[in-house]
């Protein structure tokens, strides 16, 4: 991305540590104040298959996390806002109009509220929105491009329509004419949105998951335009402190050591191979397992079959009304180990619990993504589904689903509990994810 970092806080202003970097510091939502969002009322995420054909787009069904193209079957995760944890400084229109956005890693739509989601929908009272009339650089879409915006959350839908204009990362890079959407119905978010600390969300996965998948996204946008020689960006989630967003490489500062390289499955999320997973000494996966890497997720969610060894070796509770497990608060808690690339990541067990306001009830920062699998749809026989999948990918020259076929049912959500453990790099130009010591 941006050779320059961008330092995504309130606080802060952003600041080029060189002449191609850029820094703009990220805030993060007080722990007390998170986990009291996130046990209020909470759903895992699911992986589910879902057509994006042009009769369903329009419609109320599970499409978080956006669908490919037409006449596609997609996989796409069905997602909780209230579990980002981390936002920052974006600006839109002329003069800008600044907004509190979730950097997000697991999605790859942009939205912000619109001037009319005040009166439409209840949560929206606080909120900056956007004023189109007041932007001098703003055009509706252009004809025959999508309008409508439609995205259901696993709290709810989120609608809207599509709108262009000026969108500016700190001060002064800019990409003219992006696509984004504003949306006037946030009720299905509920009273989390009302208090949460952003107004939208900036999706920075790869197009093709997007609600509108032949529109470029922000990032490749800022390589397109000549702002960016490669179009990368790194994390620093800090803990106890401010984090950061690097556009346009990293921030070397921030870093110790040698960067782990690993090529991404299909460029759609930042879906990699993970290899060994291991809870304290007990190996729980052997590899070839599939690790989304999602900056907007504060958990950890993995397959029920790796899940629970892992909660039942703690003697943890499953409670249904909340989709975690709780645990005594004072029950040792093991390391969780995943290896990527090779490089091995500790979580310690610590790290891994979730306190309600009391400091009473204990959850495991670890839970279950469902996969709609045999269980819940219609499935061909194995020999079958491989040899349609098989034609499929023939015929349409790229994989009929974001997660391959082989990784369905097997793949983690690795949100920020492990992403803060190490320095993340999300590079498009060569789909590739790198990961490397923080600096002590």
């Amino acid at each position: 991305m941006l050779l320059r970092s961008l330092a995504l806080s309130t606080a802060l202003a952003a600041t080029a540590v060189s002449a191609d970097l850029l820094k703009i510091p990220i805030s993060k939502i007080p722990d007390g104040e998170h986990a009291t969002n996130l046990l209020k009322s909470h759903t895992p995420p699911t992986m589910v298959l879902t057509s994006s054909s042009s009769s369903i787009v329009a419609t109320d069904r599970k499409l978080i996390r956006g669908a490919v193209s037409q006449d596609r079957e997609e996989g796409v995760v069905l997602h909780d806002l209230k579990n980002a944890q981390y936002y920052g400084v974006l600006k839109i229109g002329s003069p800008p109009q600044e907004f509190q956005m979730v950097f997000d890693t697991g999605s790859s739509d942009m939205w912000v509220p619109s001037s009319s989601c005040t009166t439409a929908s209840m949560n929206c009272a606080n909120k900056t929105t956007f004023d189109s009339d007041s932007s001098t650089s703003y055009s509706e879409v252009a004809e025959g491009a999508k309008n409508d915006f439609n995205i259901v959350y696993g709290s709810g839908p989120v609608r809207g329509k599509y709108g262009v204009d000026d969108v500016t990362l700190a001060d002064d890079y800019t990409v003219s004419e992006q696509t984004f959407a504003q949306v006037d119905s946030t009720d299905g978010l509920g009273e989390v949105y009302q208090n949460a600390k952003f107004d939208g969300i900036l999706g920075l996965g790869f197009p093709v998951i997007s609600r509108d998948p032949g529109v470029n996204t922000l990032i490749p946008n800022l390589k397109e335009e000549g702002v960016l020689d490669d179009a990368v960006f790194a994390f620093y989630l800090g803990d106890e402190s401010e984090g950061e967003l690097a556009i346009g490489g990293y921030d070397e500062t921030r870093m110790q050591g040698d960067i782990t390289w690993v090529d991404l499955i299909y460029p759609a999320y930042w879906l990699v191979e993970m290899g060994q997973i291991k809870f304290g000494d007990t190996v729980v996966s052997t590899g070839e397992c599939g690790g989304i890497m999602d900056t907007g997720t504060s958990l950890i969610y993995g397959p029920q079959a790796q899940v629970l060894p892992i909660v039942k070796a703690v003697g943890a509770q499953f409670v249904p009304q909340m989709g975690l497990f709780m645990v005594g608060c004072d029950t040792p808690i093991p390391d969780l180990e995943f290896t990527v690339g090779g490089k091995a990541i500790k979580i310690t067990g610590d790290k891994l619990l979730v306190k309600d306001d009391s400091g009473q009830y204990c959850f495991l920062g670890l839970a279950i993504m469902q996969f709609a699998g045999s269980s819940e749809i219609d499935t061909l026989g194995e020999e079958l589904e491989e040899k349609v999948v098989g034609e499929m990918k023939n015929l349409a020259g790229a994989p009929v689903n974001p997660v391959p076929l082989q990784y369905q049912g097997n793949t983690w959500l690795m949100g920020d509990s492990y992403l803060r453990q190490f320095y993340s790099i999300y590079d498009y130009t060569n789909k590739k994810f790198g990961l490397a010591d923080l600096k002590e």
